[in-house]
């Protein structure tokens, strides 16, 4: 008899176990799945630069064009001698919304990438210099001081990701002309104390 009250017993208890994880289930809601992402064209290009590259066939190169990947970390210098001088490296590249590289921004200043500035340059700005043995760098026809005097790109500032980001650009901007955050002119100077006249009936 004690044999079949303790069998009841557990069979009751794995019931509502049973039971109590059905009722739990039942009332955890379902997590919603996430809506895709928002899709838009990064391009669009003009009837005379439309891509002409069929996925079906095969790239050809032809003269002219070039890789990101060769532009990206060459040298840019004052002239195509050997020993000019070295104005700093390309980091990115500026591409339109037509699909057109635009401007290439070159690292200038600083030691090491410590203390460099990246500044904007259209590549109308730069010629390639190619010597016999086939080594390529880039000469600018701009001067180094120029591009040091020049404002600063400020990729953070501007780009999300890589992709141009108006916003943020705006905000930005907003925030440096808001009162306070522009430098205080500095007040003129205080003249100093005339000399003082030596009284002979001090003496």
């Amino acid at each position: 008899m004690l044999t079949k009250l303790l069998g009841s017993a557990a069979a009751i208890a794995m019931l509502s176990t049973v039971s109590f994880a059905q009722s739990t289930d039942t009332l955890t809601p379902q997590a919603q799945p996430e809506p895709p992402a928002q899709t838009r064209e990064v391009f669009q290009y003009p009837p005379e630069v439309a891509p002409k590259v069929d996925p079906n066939q095969n790239f050809s190169a032809v003269e002219g064009q070039v890789l990101a990947s060769g532009v990206i970390g060459t040298g840019v210098f004052a002239g195509p001698e050997n020993d000019a001088q070295r104005i700093g490296n390309i980091n990115d590249i500026i591409i339109g919304q037509n699909g057109v590289a635009e401007a290439v921004v070159i690292g200038v200043g600083g030691f090491l990438g410590i203390g460099e500035k990246n500044v904007a340059v259209g590549f109308d700005r730069l010629d390639l210099a190619t010597q016999g043995d086939g080594d390529r760098w880039f000469v600018a026809k701009v001067t180094k001081e120029q591009l040091e005097q020049a404002p600063a790109f400020e990729r953070s500032e501007m780009f999300t990701g890589g992709i141009a980001d108006p916003d943020k650009a705006n905000k930005n901007q907003q925030d440096e002309t808001m009162p306070g955050n522009t430098p205080e002119e500095s007040s003129p100077a205080a003249p100093a104390p005339a000399p003082t006249t030596p009284n002979p009936s001090a003496q």
